[in-house]
């Protein structure tokens, strides 16, 4: 008995070890097969390929593992609940007895579930180049949706499917040549297990079978960590530049996992507040979609802000593309430009590029976080009340800058100091366009650190470097960056006596960190000019908001301030005419969701259709334009919006329950003045209708639809 014991658990660790590495053979053959579809986007190089198959293989080991923990508690469960009902007092021989095949049997049963999803995900990302995501989950909701279901998404979703079916031609090649990659894998290894794996364990001879059970448990929990002590999580933060290979690296299964988890968070609605409730959902659509377009471009009652869009009739183009880079300055405030501490200027270089912009000076970010400002910017859309929607929303559909530029042929690419997955900055721009992503593993190891990650001067520098490749390539290029010298703890290198002077003679730190930055801006962007690397192009300099911190000599000038951030639209000689171009400083009202659209525009890009909360402004660069402009404002940090306009701020906080009005330069106006300009204007229900209708788009993914829309653009 002892000895068929013995020969039982050693047979039960084959059978365990034989279908862990199946499930993993099968997630590896739909990675080769979807090669292709990389290859057809973008040429590795051999050191990109290997990491990307090395960071796949760690995912696929993490759900292999899963798998079979998941086989084995249901073949426990069975076997628990067969001698349960069989009412005898069996020993643990009999117990085996019965689990043994049930394991097998669900082993079985797992491995035609992941069959399925891999089947599934293949070709979903071959028609989207994307795993099964949000989008994919909503789309199966629709389709498993009662067929009287509002606005027919049923109806939709069957039609859409039969027209897939129908196009046989397109998917049964793919398919069977996946299956055949797939039987290809399995064989191979049924083959390597019982001609070389059996052998070798059958030659092997543990001290005791104590010992071969715990390395085999040893190998599943750091299988089931993907061989990383972050386990999932160092599978989505892997370091692949390029989002192509980022995405082929990805697990399908946890790529869908995360985006169930964020259907169901999604599914949370935004908190209805006491001034809101009076307005019925459907009045503030028209309301909002009053202030942001004519009423006949709204295309869709499903989607608020879906519609027709076409360029401003007086605005600038170029005859053909240019290139664009885009400089986020951390908490860029404009009220620190064109200051002087004593006998030191705080950003002289940034007054003299103010001189030869066009400068918009009642420019606003939209949020008032980092996360918020890239979002509103990249994607024209109005960042949440709540948690960013870059940090829990990052799955929804989003038409955003990167992907527009990217089909007109464009390069595009992004530059940070910090780790990539700051906000979950990866994971989204996976999603929406940009094609790199260099972050602070991409720097030389000398590479100069303070604060929260590498140093401006550094930073500059890499992107001096990625500029004169993309020069070279001959195509047009989008490069954005993020600087970091400029937040808190405001860590700046002191080697430049004016930053020294400045963090010793002045209190506030910020100053001397902008100073900081200014220099090595100004060393950076002067050489770019002066050896021709900014020829064809438009630099746009901004803050992804104002100053974190509540600065200001009055209680609306510390709020209000957070979106204090400037523009600077520079170009280059090669696209300086009169007809595009006159260095100014305007008083348009614009704000980060107007950059997408405007530079879209200038370019010749802007699509048709979009779900643009911002305008082409582009019209400012060389005369007054666009007197009705307005800017959304919205901040957490006091629990508040707000509403820019041309007669000023209006605030409003949820935590009191008032208005405030100001000036645009957060000068306060009396109570008294405010009641009769607020009614007049109306500007209280603009301010609420776009507060809840923004929210609850974004919320509930009515932003965008690429299936819906994609097509039409």
């Amino acid at each position: 008995m002892m000895a068929r014991w013995t020969e039982s658990r050693a047979s039960i660790r084959k059978s365990v070890l034989f279908w862990w590495i199946l499930f993993v053979v099968m997630q590896m053959a739909e990675r080769v097969f979807l090669l292709r579809d990389a290859l057809e986007q973008e040429m590795p190089t051999a050191a990109l390929l290997l990491k990307t198959l090395v960071v796949g293989v760690r995912g696929d080991f993490i759900t292999a593992t899963f798998a079979l923990v998941l086989a084995g508690a249901g073949a426990g469960v069975y076997a628990l609940i067969r001698h349960g009902l069989s009412g005898l007092r069996q020993s643990p021989w009999h117990l085996f007895l019965s689990f043994r095949p049930a394991f097998h049997v669900g082993c079985v049963l797992v491995g035609l579930l992941l069959f399925v999803l891999l089947c599934v995900d293949m070709g979903y990302y071959g028609f989207n180049h994307q795993h099964m995501d949000f989008v994919f989950l909503e789309y199966i909701g629709d389709l498993l949706a009662p067929a009287a279901t509002t606005e027919g998404t049923n109806v939709q979703a069957m039609q859409q499917t039969s027209a897939e079916l129908g196009a046989a031609g397109k998917w049964v090649w793919r398919l069977t040549v996946f299956l055949a990659i797939q039987a290809a894998g399995m064989a191979l290894w049924c083959w390597g297990f019982s001609r070389v794996v059996v052998p070798a364990l059958d030659r092997w001879r543990p001290g005791s079978g104590f010992q071969a059970n715990a390395l085999l448990v040893v190998a599943l929990v750091a299988g089931g960590a993907g061989f990383h002590h972050s386990g999932p999580y160092g599978i989505r933060i892997a370091p692949i530049g390029s989002m192509v290979y980022y995405t082929l690296a990805q697990n399908p299964v946890l790529f869908a996992a995360e985006a169930l988890r964020i259907a169901v968070v999604s599914r949370n609605p935004i908190e209805r507040r006491a001034n809101t409730e009076a307005m019925p959902y459907d009045v503030a659509v028209r309301t909002a979609q009053q202030l942001l377009g004519p009423a006949g471009s709204f295309i869709d009652s499903r989607y608020p802000f879906v519609r027709t869009t076409a360029p401003s009739r007086d605005g600038v183009r170029f005859p053909k593309p240019a290139n664009i880079l885009l400089v986020f300055l951390e908490g860029l405030d404009r009220r620190y430009l064109g200051q002087t501490y004593g006998e030191v200027k705080g950003t002289p270089f940034l007054d003299r590029l103010k001189d030869d912009s066009v400068y918009f000076q009642n420019f606003f970010s939209n949020g008032v976080q980092t996360s918020r400002g890239l979002f509103a910017t990249l994607c024209s859309t109005f960042p949440r009340q709540g948690a960013a929607a870059m940090k829990t929303r990052y799955a929804h559909d989003y038409l955003c800058l990167p992907s527009l530029l990217q089909r007109q042929g464009y390069s595009t690419e992004m530059v940070i100091g910090q780790h990539r997955d700051l906000n979950r900055l990866q994971t989204f721009i996976a999603r929406n366009g940009l094609q790199q992503l260099r972050d602070e593993g991409d720097f030389p190891a000398k590479a100069e650190r303070a604060g929260l990650g590498i140093v401006d001067g550094a930073l500059f520098d890499l992107c001096y470097e990625r500029i004169k490749r993309r020069q070279s390539e001959g195509k047009p290029f989008f490069l954005a960056t993020l600087t970091l010298s400029t937040h808190h703890p405001f860590a700046a290198p002191v080697n430049h006596p004016e930053v020294r002077l400045l963090q010793q003679q002045v209190q506030d730190k910020y100053v001397a960190a902008l100073r900081y930055t200014d220099l090595e801006l100004e060393r950076v962007f002067t050489r770019l000019v002066r050896e021709g690397l900014l020829r064809n192009t438009v630099v746009v300099i901004l803050g992804d908001h104002g100053r974190h911190e509540p600065v200001g000599s009055s209680d609306i000038e510390r709020k209000a301030g957070h979106f204090a951030s400037p523009l600077f639209l520079w170009m280059d000689e090669s696209l300086r005419t009169p007809e595009t171009y006159r260095p100014r400083v305007v008083d348009t009202i614009a704000s980060q969701v107007d950059l997408a659209p405007t530079l879209l525009a200038l370019n010749g890009g802007l699509p048709s259709m979009g779900s643009f909360a911002g305008h082409d402004v582009s019209c400012a660069l060389v005369r007054d334009c666009l007197p009705g402009q307005v800017a959304y404002l919205t901040s957490v940090y006091d629990n508040l919006v707000g509403l820019a306009s041309a007669e000023g701020l209006l605030l409003y906080s949820f935590a009191t329950e008032t208005f405030q009005e100001a000036t645009l330069t957060f000068e306060r106006i009396p109570d008294e003045l405010t009641g009769g300009r607020r009614l007049s204007a109306s500007r209280d229900r603009e301010l609420m209708a776009l507060y809840e209708v923004a929210n609850v788009a974004l919320d509930s993914n009515r932003l965008w639809s690429w299936r819906e829309f994609g097509s039409r653009l």
